[in-house]
Parts: structure tokens; C-alpha cells; sequence
């Protein structure tokens, strides 16, 4: 009998395991610590497959415990691969060999990084692995024998069923009858149990609204703030669901709030996942312009060198953390002839990204050699619009003035709770339109006030016109408009002599460059309020050991511009090095580095333009950043 039970259990083991070789998919649940990136390394499968998969996985994250379905490792539809190279569908399915890279791959299909990558989705995220299985477009003269492979069902994709689902349910959702369902799958005619795995049509599923949305009917007293605190998403996902509100809340208004709102993607620009990956870059500014170097009179020369000497101490740094980074340093002496000779003698199309050129001329003239690359350009100083030029691998990494003002006046509408209102402008007709429009957002925080506007007269504002518009018990806000250096310093100057009693707050919507001509003790009377691309906190312990480092290799106190290299350089290699394609590296999380936010936004030219700003206020005499709910919601990766 015991013999019996022994014969039964190794048959049944040999049906189940040819079985399972019978099957494409299988499911595996998830263990603590598991991440998404981990299960395509663990599985060896493309990151958008896994996700086509288990179109369940929300935002990228995965849950412990989670069902999800794999590809069955011992499922064989084709011989196997291990055995060498196969051809299949108009493809070399190549096995990486030991010291195999890009170069060795050209030489012997006679495709480039750029193909590979375009062929497969893994390389976007990742370095060649020895073993991985790559798809290379076959080309003439590869002599290899075709195998002959059962071809996968492309219409029909696989689904694991969850608890409590229904066949009804299944169906809808795609857009099929029961009958259609049970037909595609004979075997759960007679029921449908949970955590199986069945096939349905390879289409996107029909969305049900009540599953994806809460629904909220606006109140008194809300706010894009208090609703982003209430429903914790930020606020630019409500108005990504509610495009309306981007023209004010309005009481009674009914909007959407998703149950699952985006993730900051990605917590994992995390600089300790850097260990064994390597990067081309190069870096491209205008050391020389011809003429002899003369450091007093020629300020770019002082900027280049500061930016350069940061981007120095940041690979310095990264190379810690284990990233290999292969760099090229190339003068484009500010102008477009040395940087067309730069493109043609080297090999720009095998780079990840180039940090530069400084000028907006230039980046223009790089980016027309470069737009159909794969090649990040970086332009990381210049504040100026690129719009006009942008192109999909185009990065700037300076906010522009539209960014700072917005960022300003949405601060302003996130937090205001019915203060009094007052508003500066200047006596420009051309701006006139401009302030109408600012003045209308600004009435449309509350209805039943209407803002006061002070403009001007002759070229300064009468003093009593301040007195007459200052409420007294209650807090006063007074907004500046206009970018005019001469109004700033005309209410600074008489805000900045009122009395104590009288609570005061000025927002200016621009960071104006003569505010250190103002007398500080006038703008921390106003606590003064104004936005910033950068902010250097020399408080913060990072801070002082970058200022320390600096100054022991280059014996002089680092500039903003060396802050600026710093961050620029260190942030952008993270981020490449972890997502590698610029279509992922960009559009993933919010980082803070040392003096610099880093908050991308695709425009709509496809370019990824730097939306991170600081609002900085006067407490007593000393700077601070505003602790705001940042939009994106959450920073990460300080470094």
C-alpha cells in the first residue's frame, strides 16, 4: 500500500509538471522587499510586458502578497534558445556572451545602441546582461537556420482572476459575451475559480468610472489646497481629472477624485541603485571664445568655470556610489562651427546625455544634430524660453520666469484663507492685458471681495494710498505684479515703515535681481515673498560639506553656478543611469539636491522642461524656503 502511495504522488508530480510545461503563464505571489524593477530582473521580462500581463499593477508598485501573472519558464513553444542563436519573425534572438557591449554587437549584426534599445524595452532600463536574450534585426549575410516556432496568439492575452470575480464581470470589461468567454475557455464553463489564470481578448479593458473615481461636490471654504490635503493627491492631479479648476474652485461644482492617485514615480531615484551601471556623457561649454581669458572682465568665463568645477566635485561624487561614468569634455568656444566640428569627429550617438552648451543659441544648434537621437540635451543655465526649438530629447533644466511667476500665484491661491488683497502694477499700456488677466485669477478666489489695484502715478505710488488700503485687525496681502524694479523698491520702501501693529505680508511674482539693494530690515518687516529657481540653505549639513570639499580642491568659496553644476550633473546621471532612455529618466520622480529642484514636465513639443521652485520668504533677517504641498507631491532622492 505504501508503495501504491509513493507511485501515485510521483505521477501525479510528472502530470503536473507537464503540465505546467503546457502552459505560457503561471502566477507568483510577491514577498516583502519585492519591487517591480526586481521581478523583471528576477524573471528575466521586460518591464511593459509584466505590466501588459497584470494590467492590476497600479503606478508601477507592487503589493506583498499580490497574484501576478509570469511567463512559465518551462514552457517550450520554441527549441531552446540556450542551445545558440535563432532566427524568428525577421529576428537574430541573440544570447549576450561574457564581455559582449554595444560595440562588439555593431560589429557583428551591424546595428547601433539606439536600434537595440528600440528593439528591446529591458536595454531602456538597463545595461546588457551575459545570458539575456536580445532580439537584432536580421540583416543580410547572418547565415543561422530558422527555427520553426509556434507563433502565440497575439489576439488573446492572459488574465488572473480575482476573488469574487464573476464571468459577467470578465466579459464586460472586455467587451465579450459569457458565451465568448467560456468559448475562448472551455474550462470554466463550469465555474470560474479565483487566482487562475484564463485568456481573454488582447484589448485594453473598458474602465468602470465608479471603480476608478471618488465624486466630491465643492464647498465653502475649499480649496485646491484643502483638497489636495483632504484626498492626499496634489494638485496637479485634480486638475489633470478636473481641467476646470484650473480656472478657480466653485462652490456646488462636482469633481472626481481618483481612489489611486499617481505615485511620485519613483522613490527609486535612489543614488544607492547605482552600483555597476556605467554612462557616456559629455560635457559641452565655452571655456574660450578667442580671445584671451581675462577672469575680471569676462563674467561667462567665471560662470563656465564655476559650473565645470561642480559638475567636477558631482562625478567625483556619483563614482562613490558605483556608477562608471566615461566622460567627454569638449570647449564649443561659443560657437556653432566648433560644435558641428564636435558632432562629426565624435561619436555623439553612442552618448546617454550632453551637459550643456551654456547658451540658448547653441543648444538650439546641438539639438537640430542630435533630435533624432536618443542623446539627452541638457541646457542647464539658461532660463529663456526653448519652446520655439524644443525637441523630444531636450531637457532644460532652468524654470522659466511664466514657471516662476505661476508658481508664485498658485501659492498665493493655495493658501489664501480671506485676507485683504492689494495688487501692484506699473503704468505700462503693453502690460495692461497681462494684469487684467493676473487681477482676474486673483478675484476668483473669492467671490464676494473684489482686489485692490495701485498703480503708479508719475512714476511712484502715494504714500497714503498704502495707509488707505491697510486693513486694520486683520491680515493685509499685497501682491506685485509687475517686474518693474522701481515699483518693488517703492512699496518695499514704504510697507517696510509701517507700523508693527499692522500685519503685513508682499508677494512679489518675479525674483527680482536688485533685492539686494533693498534694506533687508525693510523686507523682513513685509515678510517678503518671492520665487526662486535655487536656494543655497548654508545651514543644511550637505551644504557645508560640498562648501568645505570645494574649497579644499579649489581653495576659493563655490559660486551658485557651482552649486548649479553640481546639481545638474549629479541629478541627471542618477537619473539616467536607473532609467537610461530620457523618456523615462526625466518623467520620474521629484528630486532636491543641494541648491536645485528637479520637477520635469513634458511640454508640448515633448521636451521635459524643470518645473521645480522654491518660494522663499524673509523670517526676520534670514532666507528660508517655504515649506509648501509641492507639486509633484513628494521629493525625493536629497542628496
Amino acid at each position: 500500500m505504501q508503495k501504491l502511495k509513493v507511485f501515485i504522488v510521483v505521477l501525479l508530480l510528472q502530470f503536473s509538471v507537464l503540465y505546467a510545461q503546457e502552459k505560457p503563464y503561471t502566477t507568483y505571489k510577491v514577498t516583502k522587499g519585492e519591487t517591480l524593477y526586481g521581478l523583471t530582473k528576477k524573471f528575466n521580462i521586460d518591464k511593459n510586458e509584466l505590466l501588459r500581463l497584470n494590467p492590476d499593477i497600479r503606478n508601477n508598485a507592487v503589493k506583498v502578497d499580490q497574484v501576478i501573472v509570469i511567463p512559465n519558464k518551462n514552457f517550450k513553444p520554441v527549441p531552446d534558445v540556450n542551445k545558440g542563436d535563432y532566427i524568428k519573425d525577421g529576428f537574430v534572438y541573440h544570447k549576450v556572451l561574457p564581455k559582449e557591449n554595444y560595440f562588439r554587437l555593431r560589429k557583428k549584426y551591424g546595428v547601433s545602441k539606439k536600434t537595440l534599445r528600440k528593439y528591446n524595452d529591458i536595454l531602456k532600463y538597463d545595461d546588457l546582461k551575459v545570458g539575456q536574450i536580445i532580439r537584432v534585426p536580421q540583416k543580410a549575410g547572418y547565415d543561422v537556420d530558422e527555427e520553426k516556432a509556434t507563433k502565440p496568439d497575439k489576439k488573446k492575452k492572459p488574465y488572473l482572476v480575482k476573488s469574487k470575480e464573476t464571468k459577467l464581470m470578465i466579459a464586460r470589461r472586455y467587451g465579450i459575451t459569457v458565451e465568448e468567454l467560456e468559448e475562448i475557455n472551455p474550462e470554466i464553463k463550469n465555474g470560474l475559480k479565483a487566482i487562475t489564470i484564463i485568456l481573454v481578448p488582447n484589448t485594453k479593458e473598458i474602465p468602470s468610472e465608479d471603480d476608478k473615481f471618488l465624486v466630491h461636490q465643492l464647498e465653502k471654504g475649499d480649496n485646491l489646497f484643502r483638497l489636495s490635503q483632504k484626498f492626499d493627491i496634489s494638485r496637479d492631479q485634480l486638475i489633470e481629472t478636473n481641467p476646470f479648476l484650473e480656472d478657480g474652485v466653485k462652490v456646488g461644482a462636482v469633481i472626481k477624485i481618483p481612489k489611486e492617485p499617481k505615485m511620485d514615480a519613483d522613490a527609486k531615484l535612489d543614488d544607492r541603485s547605482l552600483a555597476g551601471k556605467s554612462l557616456n556623457i559629455a560635457i559641452m561649454l565655452p571655456f574660450t571664445n578667442g580671445k584671451k581669458l581675462d577672469f575680471e572682465k569676462d563674467r561667462t568665463l567665471n560662470i563656465v568655470t564655476d559650473f565645470y568645477l561642480g559638475a567636477i566635485m558631482a562625478l567625483d561624487s556619483i563614482k562613490k556610489h558605483g556608477l562608471s561614468v566615461n566622460v567627454n569634455v569638449i570647449d564649443n568656444k561659443n560657437s556653432k562651427t566648433a560644435i558641428a566640428n564636435a558632432v562629426k569627429t565624435r561619436n555623439f550617438i553612442d552618448l546617454d546625455a550632453v551637459i550643456g552648451p551654456l547658451f540658448t543659441n547653441n543648444v538650439k544648434y546641438l539639438t537640430q544634430y542630435l533630435n533624432r537621437t536618443d542623446v539627452a540635451v541638457i541646457s542647464p543655465v539658461s532660463s529663456q524660453s526653448h519652446t520655439t526649438f524644443a525637441t523630444r530629447n531636450l531637457v532644460q533644466d532652468t524654470p522659466t520666469e511664466w514657471i516662476l511667476r505661476n508658481s508664485m500665484l498658485n501659492y498665493i491661491k493655495e493658501t489664501y484663507n480671506g485676507e485683504n488683497l492689494v495688487v501692484f502694477t506699473d503704468e505700462i499700456a503693453e502690460n495692461k492685458a497681462n494684469f487684467d488677466q493676473l487681477i482676474s485669477d486673483l478675484n476668483a478666489m473669492d467671490s464676494l471681495k473684489e482686489v485692490a489695484v495701485l498703480t503708479p502715478e508719475e512714476g511712484y505710488i502715494k504714500p497714503e494710498l498704502f495707509r488707505k488700503n491697510i486693513k486694520k485687525k486683520k491680515e493685509n496681502w499685497f501682491v506685485i505684479l509687475t517686474k518693474d524694479p522701481n515699483v518693488t523698491a517703492d512699496v518695499v520702501q514704504n510697507l517696510g515703515v509701517m507700523s508693527k501693529q499692522d500685519s503685513i505680508t508682499l508677494f512679489s511674482l518675479y525674483n527680482t535681481e536688485d533685492l539686494e539693494k533693498l534694506q533687508n530690515q525693510h523686507l523682513a518687516r513685509v515678510n517678503y515673498h518671492y520665487p526662486a529657481a535655487n536656494f543655497i540653505n548654508y545651514e543644511n549639513k550637505k551644504v557645508q560639506q560640498f562648501i568645505n570639499k570645494y574649497k579644499t580642491k579649489n581653495y576659493i568659496e563655490p559660486s551658485e553656478f557651482a552649486f548649479k553644476g553640481f546639481d545638474v550633473t549629479y541629478d541627471a546621471l542618477v537619473r539616467l543611469a536607473i532609467f537610461k532612455f530620457p523618456d523615462f529618466a526625466f518623467a520620474n520622480g521629484v528630486t532636491q539636491r543641494l541648491s536645485s529642484k528637479f520637477a520635469y514636465n513634458k511640454d508640448n513639443t515633448g521636451s521635459f522642461v524643470n518645473k521645480g521652485v522654491y518660494i522663499i520668504k524673509y523670517n526676520g533677517l534670514k532666507r528660508v524656503a517655504v515649506k509648501q504641498n509641492p507639486s509633484p507631491e513628494k521629493t525625493v532622492g536629497k542628496n
